[in-house]
């Protein structure tokens, strides 16, 4: 299993529409891409997370070619949600317990 973790500024009293724009855009997004297993999305003030769960390398290389990925990252930008920086960073996951979480 294979996770991504997106990290991205997040612009000052823009924190519930950031929460709609997961909820209502981004979660049915990545719902539709092959080998998707989950997700994780938080924020706080200032920074905003999105990790997501993906069966293998392969999946995750998909996503960057995705039209419905590349269209919500369009839509994330007209927004006006976001400040620099934005990174990804993708790791194979090697431990995880996740049980009773949520």
């Amino acid at each position: 299993m294979i996770s991504r973790l997106w990290k991205t500024g997040l612009k000052a009293g823009r924190g519930k529409a950031y929460e709609s724009f997961a909820r209502e855009t981004s979660l049915p997004m990545f719902k539709q891409q092959d080998g998707f297993l989950g997700c994780v999305m938080s924020h706080n003030q200032i920074v905003g997370f999105v990790l997501t769960f993906w069966r293998d390398a392969e999946a995750v290389a998909a996503l960057d070619n995705s039209p419905t990925y590349q269209a919500a990252v369009a839509q994330i930008l007209a927004a006006d949600l976001l400040i620099e920086p934005q990174e990804i960073s993708v790791c194979e996951i090697h431990v995880a317990d996740l049980e009773g979480l949520i």
